[in-house]
C-alpha cells in the first residue's frame, strides 16, 4: 500500500482541548426601547422610570421554546420566551405591562427572522383573500396620551360624561390578564358572561376615591353603557403600546379598513 493511501485510510488528525471559555457562545444583547416608558410600574419593580430593558438574541433556545408542545398548550410560551431572553433575570414577565411585552416581541420577532411579517387576510367585505407584508421595523408607538390625568403613583384619572363619578385606573400586567381570563373561563361553566366587569375590576384602583373592591365590582357591573363605552376609549388613549395597526384595501372589492397584525407563538414562524 502506498503512502499516500495509507495517508488516507488513517489520517494524521490531531486533536486539541477547546478551552471553556470558547466552547460558550454568549448572544449579543441589545436595548429595546419601552412603550411605557417605565412611567406606569410601582417603586421596587425592575422596570420602574426606566425607558429601556437588555435583552438577548434569539438563539436555538428559543426556537425551541417556541416548538415545545408542553409550553405551547400551557399557553406559558410567550412569558417563557420573553424570561429566556431577558438579561435581568430577575424580572418577572408576568409583570410586564402588554405594550411593553409587545415591544419585545416585535424586537425578537426583527432579529430572528427579518423584519417583513406575512400574514393572510380576507376581506371583512368580500372575503377575498390578500396577502400582507408588514415591516415590523416601520411600526410606531400609540398611548401616552398627555391630556390624561397621571398620579405619581403611575396610575391615571378620568370623569365619565354620565355619572360624572371619578375614576382612577391603572394599567394592566400579565398577571391581571391571566386573571380575567381564568375569571371569564370560570364564570363561563355556569353560563355567565360578565368579560367587560371582570377586566374594569381590575383596571379600576378607587371610584371617587374609594379603593373599596365591592364598591368598584358594583360600580363596574352597573356603569351606564355610555361611561363604559368612554372608559375603554380612555384607557386605550393611556395604555402605551407598539402600533400593530395597518390599512388594508381589497384588491378585488375596493374595500379599506384599518386592521391589527396578531401577536402569537405564530407571530414567529409566518414562512
Amino acid at each position: 500500500m502506498s503512502r499516500n493511501a495509507e495517508r488516507i485510510n488513517q489520517p494524521n488528525i490531531t486533536t486539541t482541548e477547546i478551552p471553556e471559555q470558547q466552547a460558550t457562545y454568549s448572544p449579543p444583547t441589545t436595548l429595546v426601547k419601552l412603550p411605557s416608558e417605565g412611567k406606569f410600574y410601582p417603586q421596587g419593580h425592575p422596570l420602574y422610570d426606566k425607558e429601556t430593558v437588555e435583552v438577548k438574541a434569539m438563539t436555538t433556545r428559543q426556537e425551541e421554546i417556541l416548538t415545545n408542545e408542553s409550553i405551547l398548550q400551557s399557553g406559558e410560551v410567550v412569558d417563557r420566551l420573553i424570561k429566556s431572553v431577558l438579561v435581568d433575570q430577575k424580572l418577572d414577565p408576568s409583570t410586564l405591562l402588554t405594550g411593553d411585552k409587545n415591544a419585545i416581541l416585535v424586537a425578537l420577532r426583527i432579529d430572528g427572522y427579518g423584519e417583513d411579517y406575512e400574514i393572510n387576510v380576507s376581506c371583512p367585505a368580500c372575503s377575498t383573500p390578500k396577502q400582507e407584508i408588514i415591516d415590523l421595523s416601520q411600526l410606531g408607538v400609540k398611548g401616552l396620551n398627555s391630556s390624561v390625568e397621571t398620579t405619581e403613583a403611575g396610575t391615571f384619572v378620568v370623569e365619565l360624561p354620565r355619572t360624572k363619578a371619578k375614576v382612577e385606573l391603572r394599567l394592566m400586567d400579565g398577571n391581571d390578564e391571566k386573571y380575567v381570563a381564568e375569571a371569564n373561563r370560570k364564570q363561563k361553566k355556569y353560563g355567565i358572561e360578565r368579560p367587560l366587569a371582570n377586566q374594569y375590576s381590575r383596571m379600576i384602583v378607587s371610584v371617587n376615591g374609594d379603593p373599596d373592591p365591592s364598591v368598584i365590582s358594583s360600580f363596574a357591573s352597573s356603569m351606564p353603557a355610555f361611561d363604559s363605552r368612554f372608559l375603554r376609549k380612555a384607557y386605550k388613549a393611556v395604555n402605551p403600546d407598539v402600533d400593530m395597526s395597518f390599512n388594508f384595501q381589497c384588491s378585488h372589492c375596493g374595500h379599506e379598513q384599518g386592521m391589527e397584525v396578531p401577536v402569537t407563538a405564530n407571530f414567529f414562524w409566518s414562512e
